[in-house]
């Protein structure tokens, strides 16, 4: 939506994707689909070719790498890491090598019609996360074919604003090289690749705004509003001092966070609260310490498996639990075991319709049980000297007879490592991601079985309200505030607390400060949460009583509809 102002502004809106206020000048950023060699190569240049193309796959490699390196934000690396193990993928290297050999295509232009192949197919399919990942493909294809044809990247100034119709994830990368002061995207939701990046990196980003290169002119101060979706052109001497007012203000609340993590983790009126981080990589360990986090709550162990088709070596994931578990002393860490599977990037052959729902998290595992089995040997072998600390998480538990499945697996590595002369930790939790519906309505019989739970809001939330959360064109039904979910999950507290087991919650809703008061409200006294939003939840838990927060999670779950839910906030 497009509004002219008295003083000559013109306000557009869009939609919030990472916060921040940034003015400035704005740059237009439009990617070319390059340009591809289009005469056949004969017999004697194929050789050529094929070796020109497995140098563009190593030298992307090395590019995606370098931006990899001392990434601390486990969003930034696990979209590199995705678009690595992409580069590697054997089906696209054998698709690409056939048209070299058999078909006599140059190497760029090989590259160009195998992964056009991919991109139609998903044209074909609304699906968000089939978006996303036709956007990732783009980018690999565009990548490899600069590389091959030594063509320059689109160069940005430092310090610009850019405005473009979509980015991928290395393009973002790559503008926060720049230190670019913010982002306005025409496509894209707040849950897309670039949006999520953005916000991992602290630019100030807008999506959503229509005719980007029709409203926005090259070189034209604006104000980026990425708390409201909001942009305005030609701004005023009076609209740029009330945006300065408030950029100062937001300046004041990050000095606050500062004073916010020393405080004790405790309500108004006494009663204790525990705040872990979600981490997922090596990189981030340092941010533990940075937010004064107790601990992980949610340690993900899929970056052990993304550099390569097979998983790490039993001894490359020991070593990575053992420094996790170093640097988290003297807290525990929650290890979900290994949450992928189903949607492998370019194997077409073994397509899932949706893979959200198909082969993944504890199913591919019971499936691949020497995975299971080597994972399990690296846990337990790191946990040994860290006794009492480690947690074992289940991911996508949907019946009773995985969980029993798991405990005998469990219990044989066990036995076998005490055969083999190692000694083992006794001590070891072991619980449940309760994110399918059909587990949270049953959990009266999962909790006899297991030693805590972990609520998984995201997956949870969608599943129970048959809402894609990565579709922007249904993403106002996705609601963590629903009072459905918030039902289901007194449910799930109330069952967790009759067993004498802890509950804590890891999804994005421990991540909200309103949702965190609701949850502790709700009986909950373990959140898990990004580091960054730690502080700005342990103020609002700190600054409230326990009285009011069980009042604010009582209304909520006796509420009948979101918009009720949104009344009682505003009221909070």
């Amino acid at each position: 939506m497009n509004n002219r102002t008295d003083a000559g502004e013109i306000l557009l809106s869009g939609v919030s994707a990472a916060p921040g206020i940034v003015m400035g000048t704005v740059e237009l950023y439009e990617r070319q689909h390059p340009a591809v060699s289009v005469q056949k190569i004969n017999d004697e240049e194929v050789e050529q070719h094929l070796k020109q193309f497995n140098e563009a796959l190593s030298h992307a490699e090395q590019e995606l790498n370098s931006l990899l390196k001392g990434q601390q934000n486990e969003d930034v690396a696990e979209l590199l890491q995705a678009q690595i193990a992409m580069i590697n993928d054997p089906d696209l290297r054998e698709r690409v090598e056939t048209e070299i050999k058999e078909n006599k295509e140059p190497a760029d232009a090989a590259i160009d019609k195998v992964l056009e192949v991919y991109l139609k197919l998903m044209d074909k399919n609304q699906q968000e996360n089939t978006q996303k990942r036709s956007i990732d493909i783009t980018d690999v294809r565009d990548q490899l074919i600069e590389i091959l044809r030594h063509d320059k990247q689109h160069s940005i100034k430092d310090g610009a604003i850019i405005a473009a119709e979509e980015l991928s994830p290395r393009e973002v990368i790559t503008f926060a090289k720049h230190k670019v002061q913010g982002i306005i995207m025409e496509r894209g939701g707040e849950t897309s690749h670039a949006a999520i990046l953005a916000r991992a990196m602290r630019i100030p980003t807008v999506v959503g705004l229509k005719d980007v290169f029709s409203a926005i002119q090259e070189g034209k101060p604006l104000i980026l509003d990425g708390s409201r979706g909001e942009v305005v052109l030609n701004p005023s001497a009076e609209t740029r001092k009330k945006y300065d007012e408030m950029a100062a203000r937001a300046a004041d609340d990050r000095m606050e966070h500062k004073k916010i993590i020393r405080r004790q983790s405790h309500t108004a009126d006494g009663h204790e609260f525990t705040l872990r981080a979600n981490i997922g990589f090596e990189e981030e360990l340092p941010l533990l310490h940075n937010y004064d986090a107790k601990g992980i709550g949610l340690l993900r162990t899929e970056s052990i498996f993304l550099n390569s088709d097979k998983p790490g070596s039993e001894q490359s994931q020991q070593r990575f639990y053992e420094r996790v578990l170093q640097e988290a002393a003297p807290h525990p860490v929650t290890i979900r075991l290994f949450d992928a599977g189903g949607d492998k990037f370019f194997d077409l052959g073994q397509k899932e319709q949706n893979p959200f729902l198909g082969w993944r998290g504890i199913r591919m595992l019971l499936d691949e049980e020497e995975t299971l089995r080597q994972q399990l040997r690296a846990i337990l072998k790191a946990a040994v000297n860290y006794s009492g600390r480690v947690r074992i998480l289940i991911p996508m538990v949907s019946s009773m007879e995985e969980v029993a499945a798991v405990k005998q697996i469990l219990k044989q590595v066990q036995d076998k490592l005490l055969e083999e002369g190692y000694d083992i930790d006794a001590d070891i939790k072991f619980g449940i991601m309760v994110e399918v519906p059909g587990t949270a309505m049953q959990i009266s019989h999962f909790v006899h079985d297991v030693d805590f739970l972990s609520i998984g809001t995201n997956d949870l939330t969608q599943y129970l309200l048959a809402v894609d959360r990565g579709n922007e064109r249904i993403s106002d039904l996705y609601n963590q505030l629903h009072p459905s979910l918030w039902k289901l999950m007194k449910q799930i507290v109330d069952e967790a607390q009759s067993a004498d087991i802890p509950v804590n919650v890891c999804g994005e809703l421990a991540s909200d400060p309103i949702g965190a008061c609701g949850l502790i409200g709700l009986g909950v006294r373990e959140l898990s949460m990004t580091p960054s939003a730690l502080p700005e939840v342990k103020k609002i838990l700190c600054d409230h009583t326990l009285d009011e927060m069980q009042q604010l999670a009582a209304a909520i779950v006796e509420s009948a509809t979101a918009k009720d839910v949104q009344k009682i906030i505003t009221k909070f």
